[in-house]
């Protein structure tokens, strides 16, 4: 281990939005505590994940590989055991890397016993990680057993989480969460943390994960009431849900179930009236409200137990959050909401920065390693963002962002058959610059919108003449992008009579073992 005492608080946020606070001049979001943190820190504003759901997101932030050689791709799909990732690196270094939360971390059945419950869920721990306070969505046991012990009635942990479902012709029920905040999953996460700061010394490295701003669309008082939903501006829509079934195969795919009430069934989209989408706005603004309040109690311990001069503090998100752009809800397709998240990193030993060159999530392990003065894997697929830290720039930055989404699980069966689609047939991959954005679909007719013109992505130019030089541009610059991040993880190695050598690569990267 490096004789360092450099620390690091990795804090992620689920489905906030990348323009959802105050430092953002967004007129209803509260967020006092991030606030203050941004004036501290580098803020970087076109930072985007490379994947959609919660799971695969966040294998692409842990591991530095883009999906596209990871392939972790949906909730539920394997992530293979021979890649590594930040909480295995920073082990090799010393650290004890602790997990507050959850990670969303489909286990390498290949490598499991039958009896392992890891097989069965898609929720367990990335292997490296300590799990102090396991929280998945799914079966959050040690909240749950907290609250037990309060007094209240708990059959089942996932219940709390279960809302009831509206009837047809209703839109949203707005109704406070029945649990206290005092009592809540949020609340309850940064406690654990807060408890744990108490006894920690330097060097630690915690990863914190709040499951809010996440559905289910609900959140205790004061939060719930903290924002006036009349004094919300609604999103633009351009369409009806209706007239989207004329459009693209798979965004006829998408109208069809919000129509349906197939996505989040505590909303039945086609029945929301205006009044139901400002209410549901101003619950996830107050949502964003709790976690921002908590992890104002985080840094305040961080300060009273003298362990902030010297630590790392990342916030950011796994991906973004529709809310009605488009009459879109929710993480999916190809729309900035969907994949532009936000970024704060605060150096306390560097100055502060607005960053607009584009980043991505692949990008932060690679920082943390970096900062912490460790080698970066050869084959990860990100670059440390240490130099905009620093000084501001980098001397090489991101001409473009690459992000996908796969739409090969269940739910979406019905449109895979009428498409005769294959496995790997159900996925599109973007290539977004900062005037154009190309939509690939291997068996669908591809997207091109031109983001200077058009910023809701409404006009499809793909099929124009005029336009064709500057798909077929974005397609050669996407076919590259792949060659040159494909999995190299043994291909620089030679060996010979004098053992294994380094044929190439960048000498401050390492082999993993």
């Amino acid at each position: 281990m490096n004789n360092t005492t450099k620390s690091v608080l990795f804090i992620c946020a689920d489905q906030w939005r990348w323009d959802y606070f105050g430092f953002m001049k967004h007129k209803n979001a509260i967020t006092p505590n991030l606030d203050k943190l941004a004036k501290d820190s580098c803020v970087f504003k076109s930072h985007f994940t490379g994947i959609v759901p919660c799971g695969p997101a966040r294998a692409t932030m842990l591991t530095g590989l883009y999906p596209f050689i990871h392939r972790s791709i949906r909730n539920g799909a394997p992530l293979d055991k021979r890649f590594t990732n930040i909480a295995k690196e920073v082990r090799k270094s010393g650290y004890d890397p602790k997990l507050f939360g959850y990670t969303d971390t489909t286990w390498d059945p290949r490598f499991l016993n039958n009896d392992d419950k890891k097989k069965y869920t898609y929720e367990s721990p990335m292997e490296g990680f300590d799990p102090i306070c396991h929280l998945p969505e799914g079966d959050p046991v040690v909240w749950a057993e907290f609250l037990r012990s309060k007094g209240y009635d708990v059959k089942k942990p996932h219940d709390l989480y279960t809302r009831k479902n509206p009837k047809d012709g209703e839109g949203y029920i707005y109704k406070a969460w029945e649990v206290p905040t005092e009592h809540s999953d949020t609340t309850f996460l940064a406690n654990e943390v807060i408890r744990d700061l108490e006894d920690a010394t330097s060097p630690f490295f915690y990863h914190i994960s709040f499951l809010r701003p996440h559905p289910p669309m609900f959140v205790s008082e004061p939060w719930h009431s903290l924002i006036n939903p009349n004094d919300i501006e609604l999103p633009k829509e351009s369409h009806t849900y209706e007239e989207l079934l004329d459009d693209h195969p798979f965004l006829k795919e998408i109208a069809r179930k919000f129509l349906n009430a197939d996505l989040y069934r505590e909303v039945r989209y086609k029945d929301l009236t205006d009044q139901d989408k400002k209410n549901l706005i101003a619950v996830y603004l107050g949502m964003c409200a709790e976690v921002d309040h908590n992890i104002g109690r985080i840094i305040k311990s961080l300060e009273e137990n003298k362990l902030d001069k010297n630590t790392l503090i990342i916030f950011t998100s796994d991906h973004g959050e529709l809310l009605g752009e488009n009459r879109m809800w929710g993480k999916l397709g190809w729309w900035d909401a969907a994949y532009r998240i936000p970024l704060i990193i605060c150096d306390p030993n560097e100055k502060n920065y607005e960053i607009n060159d584009f980043t991505e999530s692949v990008d932060l392990a690679p920082t943390i390693l970096d900062w912490l003065n460790e080698d970066i894997p050869v084959n990860w697929s990100g670059e440390s963002l240490i130099d905009y830290t620093k000084k501001g720039k980098r001397d090489s930055i991101k001409t473009h962002v690459v992000f996908e989404f796969d739409f090969s699980e269940s739910h979406y069966s019905k449109f895979v058959k009428e498409e005769i689609l294959t496995p790997e047939e159900c996925s599109l991959i973007c290539i977004r610059t900062s005037k154009w954005k190309y939509v690939h679909f291997p068996s669908l007719p591809s997207l091109l919108f031109d983001l200077e013109n058009d910023p809701l992505e409404m006009k499809n130019l793909a099929e124009d003449k005029k336009y064709h030089d500057v798909k077929n541009t974005l397609m050669s610059e996407l076919l590259s992008h792949r060659l040159r991040h494909q999995d190299r993880q043994l291909s620089s190695l030679q060996v010979s009579k004098k053992g294994v050598a380094r044929v190439n690569g960048p000498q401050s990267r390492k082999m993993i073992n």
